[in-house]
């Protein structure tokens, strides 16, 4: 995938070695380069990646040669040092930290080529680490997920381009630090956990698998919903070193999830429940008991004809609001054009569920009257009531909707 160009200097070194050398092959993605040699010594140093120097003409003054040789190589190449046995611990203690290895003269042939390809082995192995970072990096960071590594402690080892925008720090900030530093949390937030799940990374590590969570987390731009991917890290011996983590957010898909909920399950004129959500809430809530009260508006079409649509609309969007208010507990819902449905989940004798039918036509007629365009309006409440909740939903509308006409009937006689 890589072309790596190694251009090697030569400085002092017999020519057996130089040969030995040069006729080698080098390893896969690399080409081998060895510097002009009519060029002035320091400028062969600086082109050289690769330098092999013999010092043993330097025996008893090797600072004069190292310095040299330090002084005008490149900063990254690699310096190797032919030596004899004799100068090895003076070479050492001068520039031991600066140099890539030792050659012990005299070499071999075969040495001198056991001693390059394991240089070479080397080099490979730097380029290839290398490689891999490079695609670990790119593809990490061209990723709009976050992904982030962390130790077992929760201090962040990496991260990509898209976790340090969420959190507005560079990876340099981030790098090494902890949940408290990166998202900002004041300590109240960071003792209660309440803005990231910190017992998800416990869970990964110890059930060793990937495992999926839904999140909320505070971030630069406010509170963001995401779903991760936590993953246990695994060290040399297996046991868990940290975990690595990304996350999609899904701020904005899981907000329209909702409206489309809401939308779905609620009227879209008053706010109120609507008859899918009814059914769903039944069915899902199919025990203890459960008290029905079925109101019907009495001339709603009169006010529609005489007052218009409009009037219409604000008396239902009034019966809507007065029902949230004084049955808050309840749950409230529209289910046909003038038609509410109101339900309790608490137990009742037949003589106080009368006594809360009468209240709330009292509440719902006086806020009429308080109207003169709905003065005209009343309601109608049927109820129906069941002690286990068992009884489906569709016979209790029915037994309520039948009291509620029995009602209206009786009005109209009057």
């Amino acid at each position: 995938m890589y072309h790596c160009n190694i251009h090697i200097s030569f400085w002092n070194v017999s020519s057996e070695i130089r040969n030995t050398i040069k006729e080698m092959e080098p390893v896969p993605q690399f080409f081998h380069q060895v510097v002009d040699s009519n060029l002035p010594q320091v400028i062969q140093l600086k082109k050289a990646d690769f330098i092999l120097a013999d010092l043993h003409q330097y025996a008893g003054d090797e600072q004069a040669g190292i310095e040299f040789l330090l002084n005008h190589k490149k900063e990254d190449s690699d310096l190797i040092l032919c030596v004899e046995k004799s100068q090895v611990e003076s070479v050492l203690s001068l520039a031991g930290a600066e140099i890539t290895d030792i050659w012990i003269l005299p070499l071999s042939a075969e040495e001198v080529k056991f001693h390059f390809r394991k240089w070479q082995e080397n080099k490979k192995v730097q380029k290839d680490l290398w490689l891999n970072k490079a695609y670990l990096d790119t593809t990490i960071d061209s990723m709009t997920d976050l992904v982030w590594y962390k130790d077992k402690v929760g201090s962040h080892l990496k991260v990509n381009q898209s976790f340090c925008e969420a959190v507005g720090k560079t990876k340099k900030q981030v790098e090494g630090r902890g949940h408290y530093f990166i998202w900002d949390m004041t300590p109240d937030e960071y003792a209660k956990g309440e803005y990231i799940c910190m017992e998800s990374e416990y869970e990964v590590m110890d059930k060793k698998i990937t495992c999926v969570f839904d999140e909320k987390v505070k971030t630069k731009s406010g509170m963001k919903e995401f779903l991760t991917y936590k993953s246990p890290l695994f060290d040399l011996d297996g046991s868990i070193m940290g975990t690595v983590g990304v996350a999609d957010d899904v701020t904005k898909e899981r907000a329209y999830e909702r409206i489309m909920k809401k939308q779905a399950n609620t009227d879209f004129l008053t706010g109120l429940f609507n008859r899918r959500y009814v059914y769903q809430y039944i069915e899902e809530q199919n025990q203890g008991p459960v008290a029905l009260f079925y109101l019907d508006l009495d001339n709603f079409k009169f006010v529609n004809d005489k007052w218009g649509h409009q009037q219409g609309d604000n008396a239902l969007l009034m019966v809507a609001d007065v029902l949230q208010e004084r049955m808050a507990e309840a749950v409230v819902a529209r289910i046909g054009g003038d038609e509410f449905l109101v339900i309790e989940r608490k137990e009742y004798t037949p003589e106080e569920i009368e006594e809360k039918r009468i209240w709330l036509e009292k509440i719902l007629n006086t806020a009429f009257a308080g109207k003169e365009a709905m003065q005209a309006l009343s309601v109608s409440i049927g109820t129906a009531y069941s002690a286990d909740g068992k009884v489906k939903l569709d016979e209790l509308i029915g037994q309520a909707d039948t009291l509620m006409y029995r009602e209206k009937k009786a009005k109209k006689q009057k």
